[in-house]
């Protein structure tokens, strides 16, 4: 599965999956999606065959049931709460975004809250 993080998950954890050999994009580190608005985040996202990864629940939850109402899927929503996971614990968040990655034999369509190992 291949991953895009949105602007709040720092590019570090994105470095640090790599460096494990993952499939995964920061929003942060990429000059083109810097500052997109998040419905065109997430259809960047769908084009390239990536679950997005997110803080923002509530507007990535409107843009995946405007997703179902159409009849459409898409390749995932991984949301991540802030006090369970706050953006400055790169290893805490590395290291649960790597067991759900392990874990993770979803389809298509799928949003889960991202848990600790």
């Amino acid at each position: 599965m291949k991953l895009l993080l949105n602007e709040q998950i720092s590019g570090k954890v994105a470095e640090r999956l790599r460096e494990q050999g993952r499939d995964v994009i920061a929003a942060t580190a990429e000059p083109a999606l810097r500052g997109l608005g998040d419905p065109d985040l997430f259809e960047v996202a769908q084009a390239q065959g990536r679950a997005l990864v997110t803080y923002n629940r509530a507007d990535f939850e409107a843009i995946i049931r405007e997703y179902a109402e159409a009849g459409s899927e898409h390749h995932g929503l991984v949301i991540v709460h802030p006090t369970r996971f706050p953006s400055w614990e790169f290893t805490r968040l590395t290291r649960a975004l790597a067991e759900f990655l392990d874990t993770s034999s979803r389809g298509r369509s799928f949003v889960v809250w991202l848990q600790e190992a």
